[in-house]
């Protein structure tokens, strides 16, 4: 299962207090490779050629320094402002299985309402970067048999019955199928999706931006350099680890995650895989495994648990229930991933005071009360669903606002630099080119973002979160994690 609770935050303001964990020497990576650009990416539909070339300087992908990584791409255009109206496609994400699981999205606002109320409140004013929003909606769900069927479709409207210049916002998972569709009609896809693979897959989608999740080892690392730092693992830790067989997830583990883990001295004592689902009946067929999968790592005397999966709150609240009705309590390490805002009071409480999360994304992490604070930009967003009369309340509603004008905001800034072009090639030209400090995210952590050439997932910095017993919920530490 894969819950639609994608969401995204504001962010911390930048703030300097706390603790710090700074990354040692890791294993090599191929995320230092830049990303090529696609074929016939010299698509000039949309008002000319640009004159500028595109280029970045010192840049050397996610384990450069931030001064190196904030190098920018160069984009000219010259010719008129485009301003005709543009298609941009939306996918919409059910959840008819979530009850199955026994999970609850909470909100009290639809993912519909939202989409169209910013389309509309964009709209009134004149448009995004003076061009009037089209939508095309396509819609998905983790309830249907066949996910690949689902995007399938969605791609056939918005490249056979639609031309769509862009497709914004949230996808429950990773499709090869999907973004290679993509890929061939040269549309960049600007993502807020959970499931972000790993670097050389990545690569693969030159046009693919991950705006709210990094590559799949940065996440990883994370967890495990903040897990050290805080205690929540030590070289007396029994490790056990839930991989799923998603290519990426296994290629990342490999080649990257388990020589970090020797690197740092902790012991895995046992792996666990589940299946790379693609429709809800691989996950129901997961899920009833949980009770193999805690007797396992009970039998091997595992008191630590790490989720490598490209969904982490499903795999804790389905584990955490087996292993409260076997009476067994290990540690849990996770990331923004554990949807833990949503899953605190639906996960078993004893199992919840032994998580330790490292998340970069606020309303994924705390409630609502217990946020950083609020970004420009996400103001920005709650003021023009505002107009609408559209104002979040819960959690999940606040996820599917702030996933939504992150893709549309990022977006705009990258239209705005093209004077309204929008062929992919122009557009990622121009988020490529907000480096470090052009762009303010409004679900990441402290509002950060990193763009460049070798580095088209945003995020970058982590926080430590753990239960909190007066208030029976998660609530932010002091430790902050530098991803690499």
């Amino acid at each position: 299962m894969k819950l639609r609770i994608a969401a995204m935050v504001m962010a911390m303001l930048a703030c300097a207090c706390g603790s710090t964990v700074r990354q040692a020497a890791r294993p090599a990576s191929s995320s230092d490779a830049e990303f090529g650009s696609p074929a016939g990416s010299a698509d000039a539909t949309d008002g000319g050629e640009a004159t500028g070339s595109n280029s970045v300087a010192a840049a050397s992908g996610p384990t450069a320094p931030r001064s190196q990584r904030s190098a920018a791409t160069n984009v000219a255009v010259s010719g008129a402002a485009v301003t005709t109206p543009i298609e941009l496609g939306f996918v919409r994400t059910g959840v008819s299985n979530a009850a199955a699981f026994g999970a609850s999205l909470g909100n009290s606002i639809s993912e519909t309402d939202i989409d169209n109320a910013l389309v509309a409140a964009f709209n009134d004013r004149g448009g995004i970067a003076g061009r009037r929003i089209l939508p095309v909606y396509a819609d998905t769900d983790t309830g249907s048999t066949s996910w690949d069927t689902d995007f399938a479709e969605a791609c056939a409207s918005f490249t056979q019955d639609h031309k769509v210049a862009a497709v914004l916002g949230y996808v429950f998972t990773h499709l090869d199928s999907f973004e290679g569709c993509l890929a061939s009609k040269k549309i960049p896809h600007l993502s807020t999706t959970f499931n972000v693979p790993d670097a050389p897959t990545l690569r693969q989608y030159p046009l693919l931006i991950a705006l709210s999740t990094p590559l799949i080892e940065r996440r990883s690392i994370a967890k495990i350099d903040g897990a050290l730092a805080t205690g929540a693992a030590t070289r007396a830790s029994k490790l056990g680890v839930v991989i799923d067989d998603c290519p990426s997830t296994k290629a990342a583990w490999a080649k990257t995650i388990r020589p970090y883990l020797a690197a740092k001295s902790l012991t895995v004592t046992a792996t666990f895989e589940v299946g790379c689902a693609h429709g809800a009946g691989d996950a129901g067929a997961e899920a009833a495994r949980a009770g193999s999968l805690v007797l396992q790592f009970r039998s091997a005397g595992v008191d630590t648990v790490m989720f490598m999966t490209v969904s982490e709150g499903p795999a804790l609240l389905i584990f955490s229930g087996g292993a409260e009705a076997q009476g067994y309590h290990p540690r849990y390490i996770v990331s923004s991933l554990a949807n833990a805002a949503v899953l605190e009071n639906q996960i078993p409480a004893r199992q919840a005071a032994n998580v330790d999360g490292y998340g970069w994304l606020p309303v994924q992490d705390v409630r609502p009360q217990y946020w950083p604070g609020l970004t420009s930009t996400a103001k920005r967003c709650l003021d023009l669903l505002k107009t609408k009369s559209i104002v979040p309340s819960a959690p999940a509603d606040y996820a599917f606002a702030f996933s939504a004008c992150e893709a549309l905001f990022a977006y705009e800034t990258a239209l705005k630099a093209t004077r309204g072009r929008s062929d992919g090639a122009a557009i990622v030209g121009a988020i490529e080119a907000v480096g470090t400090t052009g762009y303010t995210s409004v679900m990441n952590l402290g509002g950060r973002a990193s763009f460049s050439k070798t580095r088209h997932d945003a995020p970058g910095d982590a926080r430590h979160f753990a239960w909190t017993p007066s208030c029976t919920c998660f609530t932010y530490r002091s430790t902050n994690v530098l991803m690499p």
